[in-house]
């Protein structure tokens, strides 16, 4: 069980597998992605798409050609810049509210989530519940908005992005968050899951309490990594 106040989630290899995203977010993204600059490069672009595109360098909004170049390889090396993924949280959007996505996370994430948060159960463990990820806090409440189970927003209390926090494998980043969770965190208080070795050590640093995720399809530990981090395989001992 978690003996933590607070717990911070991180979302791709933690709570729903990396292929979700790799496989049919970042596609998805890819094939709506010539209509949208289409749209954009139209004698009258909507208002909204012209904010996410105008923060793109002006050298590569040139030409359809040149933007699209740019979008689609910064999507394919993966590349955590603000302005990718604020594009990618507004066509995003429109799939999830189409209904054409919707966020398969793993079983035991809803099961700890209703327990943490009590949204849905009788037993309420007192935890308040947060969300760091590299993807933009509206991709973020998009997600947890459409799960397979339904939205599960009502029991999150808060979402950090790279832009508002910093970089995941900072450990200024894992400060600025627990300073924002509340006044006089004992960061010893805070935990944090995550798939990702370099941010466990980043939060350790930091204070923090945390465990490393061995899903399905995350990258293989060490020994290294084993010896020097809590490893768990799903959220089952945490409830």
């Amino acid at each position: 069980m978690v003996s933590q106040k607070y717990v911070v989630l991180d979302i791709e290899g933690t709570v729903c597998a990396i292929s979700f995203v790799k496989d049919v977010l970042f596609p998805y993204f890819l094939k709506a992605l010539p209509d949208i600059l289409s749209l954009h490069f139209s004698s009258s672009p909507p208002p909204d798409l012209q904010l996410y595109i105008d923060a793109f360098p002006p050298t590569v909004r040139t030409s359809y050609d040149a933007l699209y170049t740019y979008i689609r390889d910064l999507t394919i090396a993966d590349k955590k810049i603000p302005e990718l993924k604020a594009l990618q949280g507004y066509v995003w959007r429109k799939g999830y509210e189409v209904g054409e996505l919707k966020a398969p996370l793993f079983p035991d994430v809803y099961k700890a989530l209703d327990i943490w948060t009590g949204a849905n159960s009788l037993k309420k463990s007192k935890r308040s519940v947060f969300i760091y990820s590299s993807g933009s806090v509206d991709a973020q409440i998009l997600l947890f908005t459409h799960t397979e189970q339904g939205d599960l927003t009502k029991g999150i209390k808060g979402y950090f992005d790279t832009v508002e926090a910093g970089l995941k494998t900072d450990p200024a980043s894992y400060v600025r968050i627990a300073n924002q969770i509340g006044d006089y965190v004992d960061p010893r208080e805070i935990l944090f899951l995550s798939d990702n070795v370099n941010e466990i050590v980043a939060a350790k640093e930091a204070g923090w309490e945390a465990y490393i995720l061995e899903r399905p399809g995350n990258a293989p530990l060490s020994e290294e990594d084993r010896k020097a981090h809590k490893v768990i395989q799903n959220f089952e001992s945490l409830m």
